[in-house]
């Protein structure tokens, strides 16, 4: 037995008892076990035992030991069995389900808003670059970018979330020895909570290269400094969302960023997989996330996850799409081959935007709500893709200088018209 068969057992034993119980609520607990909590539809359950006994053996070896009956409970109980419920899933109008986690909580609470909305072209937009697989050019997107939209004379700020694999802070540096100390996004999330008032300028470095930026700026908040106490450090981040009322710490300094420092972009490079800093960049707080992937099926077993999380699910609670864009990343550089690649990629990205991100098309002509599947049939669709070509003059880079007459090519402006535009942003 496993543990998703047994809590589909524990709920048929549940639906079994309907017409005895008020309603129910089964607790997937942190440690792995499955727990039960009940509201009898009378003063009692004759056969309580036989039910305690029904559920044990259909949960099996998760079973948490007992079964947790509402009526005739103290008070305190009561409320932590009103909780449970209160937070559940519905299953059923009588049955439902509570998870109890101890990490990855944004990637399973329900979709949040964006940080602040765009009111006009002047609004700040926050775009975040994610990949599910790594090694696929992500960082170098968003440096890309980064770069072009200061050479247009804009303020860039960077934020790297990749804390556990740091990088756009070193290909993105300030051009001038490192300093023995300097901090990051680490050392915020930790001090900000402690400290009134922090210096921002103490977190972030200006990659002050006048042949990389022209006229315009890039500032980079790197992870942290990567010494002996990085780790240490990233083991007392707490990333997970904030209770009700509270303000999360990556919001936080979102938001910090904005009202000192009034950047044109707020980039946000995410690491790949499923981490709590990306689950909290993917919950719908950006304005546009750029999605890497490639022809893969590890890829798109993740990016599906992804589009379900921007698209489907927030449709199916009434909330339009958070806005995205596919970029197919490693792109053979061979013709035909490239070619292919990209007929493949192009085709299985409508493919699986239609299956997860678009909305059904709507009755009403008129209506636009949402991303529906008549919208496909349009060039700035989310789900027609962005390629950029593998390139081996960036796979080994020795400085971000080397990598500026790339980003002055056909594919990176692409991609910069098409991340740009959707903010009436379009180069000069």
């Amino acid at each position: 037995m496993h543990f998703n068969e047994a809590r589909k057992s524990t709920v048929a034993v549940l639906l079994q008892y309907d017409s005895l119980l008020d309603r129910s609520v089964l607790i997937d607990d942190i440690f792995g076990k499955i727990r039960v909590a009940v509201w009898l539809a009378g003063d009692i359950l004759t056969d309580r035992e036989h039910l305690r006994e029904e559920l044990s053996n259909a949960a099996g070896p998760f079973w948490a030991g007992d079964l947790w009956v509402a009526n005739g409970a103290s008070e305190a109980d009561r409320r932590v069995y009103d909780t449970a419920w209160n937070e559940a899933e519905e299953i059923t109008p009588k049955v439902r389900r509570s998870e109890r986690r101890r990490n990855r909580g944004f990637w399973l609470a329900a979709p949040s808003e964006p940080a602040w909305p765009l009111e006009d072209e002047s609004s700040i937009p926050i775009v975040a670059f994610y990949s599910f697989k790594g090694g696929v050019g992500r960082t170098t997107a968003l440096a890309s970018f980064a770069v072009r939209r200061a050479r247009q004379g804009e303020r860039v700020v960077v934020l790297d979330l990749d804390l556990d694999a740091p990088g756009i802070g070193l290909l993105l540096d300030s051009g001038s020895p490192p300093q023995s100390d300097f901090w990051g996004v680490v050392d915020y999330l930790l001090e900000a909570p402690l400290v009134e008032r922090l210096d921002l300028k103490d977190y972030y470095h200006v990659c002050a290269r006048e042949a990389v930026t022209g006229a315009g700026e890039i500032l980079v908040f790197p992870s942290g400094h990567m010494d002996s106490d990085y780790v240490a450090s990233l083991a007392r981040l707490d990333l997970e969302p904030p209770r009700a009322g509270g303000s999360h710490p990556l919001l936080r300094l979102i938001q910090h960023v904005r009202s000192e420092l009034r950047p044109d972009w707020i980039l946000l490079d995410c690491r790949a997989g499923l981490s709590e800093a990306s689950g909290f960049a993917l919950s719908g707080l950006a304005h546009l996330t750029v999605l890497l992937g490639t022809t893969s099926e590890q890829s798109w077993a993740g990016l599906r996850l992804v589009l379900s999380r921007l698209g489907g699910d927030r449709v199916r609670r009434s909330e339009p799409q958070s806005e995205c864009l596919i970029v197919q990343a490693m792109v053979p550089d061979d013709p035909s081959t490239g070619q292919a690649a990209k007929e493949q990629f192009s085709a299985r990205a409508a493919e699986e935007f239609e299956d997860s991100y678009y909305a059904e098309d709507p009755s009403d002509p008129n209506e636009d709500a949402y991303w529906y599947v008549r919208d496909m049939g349009t060039d700035d669709a989310p789900h027609v893709p962005v390629a950029l070509t593998y390139k081996t003059r960036l796979a080994f880079l020795r400085s971000i200088e080397d990598a500026v007459e790339v980003f002055q090519e056909a594919e990176y402006r692409a991609l910069d018209v098409r991340i740009s535009s959707r903010f009436g942003k379009e180069e000069s």
